[in-house]
């Protein structure tokens, strides 16, 4: 009994240092993992300010493709959107090192759509990790958008037959063809463009002097050289040119003393 009470002894050294191994190991793996976790995370927060930075980028040089589609309608400047673009990222994203224009195109025709604009701009940004090591990081960001193509693009006619008329946006139900005394007695909507600052001079009754260049003024193109704000007493109703069909479609009919 004794000799095996001894034998049962002499054995708990052993189990216990088998133990006491797998306690070690644990304590390696865990001092080996943690950090490498941690770091991981650190790595992955650094990655979110990026992120953050593209999108701003994008949502940037869109608003300014779109603003351009607008401005198109009245005047065309190729160089405008680049500059617009560039700029905007340099100013509104401080870890934007470089800002470049790759690829630019302007009022071209894609798969039969037309008056498409594009633009492509390469970024390069720095960004510092939470552990402070630097890291360099290049994003590209391409826009499309079609430029305005409404009452007044003057562009290639998709029917020889589908001539421009006149209709009253806000007044009567009829279109009118230019020779009309409705519409020579009349203003025309328009937008106010350094082109047109240069043949009219701004109404002084309504201070259309403080009109911004794209703002809606109103001009009497048979007499008078001179452009008017909506709420100026001479305007009274005003005209917008558009397409036969398409008038015909938003439910006006012929004028009945000029015929359309």
């Amino acid at each position: 009994m004794l000799y095996r009470l001894m034998g049962k002894n002499m054995n708990l050294p052993g189990n216990m240092k088998r133990k006491n191994n797998r306690k070690g190991s644990y304590l390696v793996e865990a001092t080996l993992t943690i950090p490498i976790f941690f770091i991981a995370v650190y790595l992955l927060i650094s990655i979110v300010p990026i992120i953050a930075e593209c999108e701003n980028i994008s949502f940037g040089i869109s608003e300014e493709l779109r603003f351009e589609c607008i401005k198109s309608a009245f005047r065309e400047n190729k160089a405008a959107l680049p500059l617009k673009a560039v700029g905007r990222t340099l100013r509104n994203n401080s870890r934007v090192n470089s800002a470049v224009v790759t690829e630019y195109k302007y009022l071209y025709t894609e798969n039969g759509i037309s008056d498409l604009i594009s633009i492509k701009v390469k970024n390069k940004f720095s960004e510092k990790s939470p552990l402070g090591i630097s890291s360099h990081a290049s994003f590209s960001s391409e826009v499309t958008g079609r430029a305005f193509t409404g009452a007044y693009y003057h562009g290639g006619d998709s029917c020889v037959d589908d001539k421009w008329v006149f209709v009253f946006p806000e007044w009567g139900e009829a279109y009118h063809n230019g020779a009309c005394t409705f519409v020579k007695g009349s203003c025309r909507l328009e937008y106010l463009s350094k082109a047109l600052m240069q043949d009219y001079k701004p109404c002084k009754l309504c201070n259309a002097s403080s009109a911004q260049l794209g703002s809606p003024v109103f001009c009497f193109t048979s007499y008078g050289k001179v452009y008017h704000l909506e709420n100026c007493s001479t305007v009274d109703r005003y005209y917008i040119e558009m397409k036969k069909t398409e008038a015909e479609a938003s439910g006006y009919r012929p004028c009945s003393k000029c015929g359309g």
